[in-house]
């Protein structure tokens, strides 16, 4: 505690009562001498000033050390022989928290030190709460941003600082910084916090920045802050550069398509070596045809032009070259062997182009597409998997409308769902002396979404482990016939990458129907469907 008058005599009156009610206490003869004192690190957190010191008025000293930025909290009591009420208005209006009137009253003087003395012991409990509290909003390696209700930043960590290259001032201060400003208004954050104050839900925006010239993903999740009441007071934004996250997500997905397509291989070599086998062996047919058609040929031409007195010799000899080469036989089966050469190659190609639209990678950005023309390519692709154990039937809307997605991406799920009808009708077929299921799949609009269903006639999914089934890792096959990633990428790529649901419904005995429901057109895709819409 720090007494500072001129009147030594009160300065010594004030001491003693001060010291025998247990406060240590430091004197000062004058406002400036008191300055001094309250202006070091350790200084008094009470200060009992007389008004109307030489040099420095008490009043005076209170709106320094006010103004300065000094961490710790003092609580300033004036003491004057001033006791008007106009007085006290100014006395407070200079920063102080307290006004007593001379000549003291012990009682009154005592029970202002001790309300004094819970006040800074209050503060200093507030300080060292905030002080903690930064200490840990801080600590958190993600993106800590915090709002008012008017959207005006508050709060700025250092990991938010180091992803964006901006400090706290530039953020807080206002006008905000014109770069960040710019991107925190056209990213769409600021209109998605001015739904989050208007609505009270959380909402998520993922948005590109530029810093130093590397593009990055930022992903934000908005939420609510509310008081005590329950009324929204601002906002609480976590987050985190995301570029690296969706690097890697991007590296696993093409990584389980290139292992999608490895472990078909066998089937789709299968696929091309049949229609490849018939039409090697037409070509060969048509080889040998065409050597026993040219002896006929080259004996025609061997007898001139036409004459009218041409011999019965010489059609003897070509009639007899036509049967031994057997010439009827080859007029029929020539144009056979040609139209079954044409399917071949036809088949062949259907083939090869399907692998290479299913394997093309994308840019990972959503264009309109025909949904039904990835599933045929998808099912093309997978056929090797399914005809030895189903039949497969498409049921698919003509009248369908294009799609924003990535497509490789749903031809992707569509692929692990049908591989994995595949499998479920396989272990029923074991125990069905090799009679085959069914799969169908159909498309159909429903509302402002387009529906995919693909069933399956296999066992179906045990009741205690259908709420796993989309887990990371989870699988009911045998160690090294399935990775557990293929319904958890399905269930990824669906709901996060493009905002819509799957889900399935299964009957034990009678099998399972996946079902996906993607949106025509989110918020994000309007623009680009307005943009390629004739």
């Amino acid at each position: 505690m720090l007494i500072a008058d001129d009147d030594p005599i009160f300065r010594a009156i004030a001491t003693k009562l001060v010291v025998s009610w247990g406060y240590d206490c430091t004197v000062a003869i004058d406002g400036e001498q008191a300055l001094e004192i309250l202006t070091q690190s350790d200084s008094p957190t009470i200060a009992i000033l007389d008004w109307l010191m030489p040099v420095v008025p008490g009043t005076e000293v209170c709106r320094q050390v006010r103004n300065s930025s000094s961490s710790r909290y003092t609580y300033f009591m004036l003491v004057s022989a001033r006791d008007g009420r106009e007085d006290s208005l100014e006395a407070l209006r200079s920063g102080v928290d307290a006004y007593i009137s001379k000549p003291l009253d012990r009682e009154e003087f005592r029970a202002k030190l001790e309300i004094a003395s819970r006040i800074v012991s209050m503060e200093e409990s507030l300080r060292d709460a905030h002080a903690e509290t930064e200490f840990f909003i801080n600590s958190v390696p993600s993106i800590l941003i915090g709002t008012d209700t008017f959207g005006k930043i508050t709060r700025w960590n250092e990991a938010a600082e180091a992803i964006f290259g901006v400090n706290k001032l530039a953020v807080t201060t206002d006008p905000i910084c014109q770069e960040f400003g710019t991107w925190w208004r056209s990213s769409g954050v600021q209109g998605k916090i001015a739904e989050v104050m208007q609505e009270g839900a959380t909402l998520r925006v993922e948005a590109p920045f530029t810093r130093t010239g590397s593009r990055r993903l930022i992903g934000l999740a908005i939420h609510p802050l509310r008081s005590h009441l329950g009324t929204i007071t601002g906002s609480v934004i976590l987050g985190s550069d995301v570029t690296e996250k969706m690097i890697l997500e991007d590296q696993i997905r093409q990584a389980q398509k290139l292992e999608a397509i490895g472990q078909l291989a066998a089937g789709i070599a299968h696929e091309i070596n049949t229609p490849a086998q018939f039409v090697s062996d037409n070509v060969t047919f048509l080889k040998e045809s065409w050597e026993s058609v040219s002896r006929l040929l080259a004996l025609a031409e061997s007898h001139g032009p036409p004459r009218k007195e041409s011999t019965a010799d010489e059609a003897g000899a070509l009639y007899d070259i036509a049967d031994q080469v057997d010439l009827g036989y080859i007029l029929q089966e020539v144009p056979r062997a040609l139209e079954q050469t044409a399917e071949g190659l036809r088949r062949i190609k259907k083939i090869v182009r399907a692998m290479k639209e299913f394997s093309h990678p994308s840019s990972n950005e959503k264009q309109l597409a025909d949904i039904n023309a990835a599933i045929e390519t998808t099912v093309t692709v997978a056929r090797s998997e399914w005809k030895y154990v189903a039949d497969l039937e498409t049921d698919l809307d003509a009248n369908l409308p294009r799609v924003c997605c990535v497509v490789d991406q749903i031809n992707q799920v569509v692929l692990n769902l049908i591989v994995n009808a595949a499998h479920a009708i396989s272990e029923v077929a074991a125990d069905a002396a090799g009679l085959k299921g069914h799969i169908t799949i159909r498309t159909r609009q429903e509302g402002d979404c387009v529906e995919i269903t693909i069933s399956d006639t296999g066992a179906g999914i045990p009741e205690d482990i259908r709420a796993r089934v989309f887990e990371p890792f989870f699988s009911t096959k045998e160690v090294g016939k399935g990775s557990g990633q293929g319904l958890a990428l399905a269930h990824t790529i669906i709901v996060k990458e493009h905002g819509g649901r799957i889900w399935f419904d299964s009957e034990r005995g009678r099998g399972t129907t996946f079902f996906i429901r993607l949106p025509l057109a989110t918020a994000g895709d309007k623009d680009l469907a307005e943009a390629v819409t004739p």
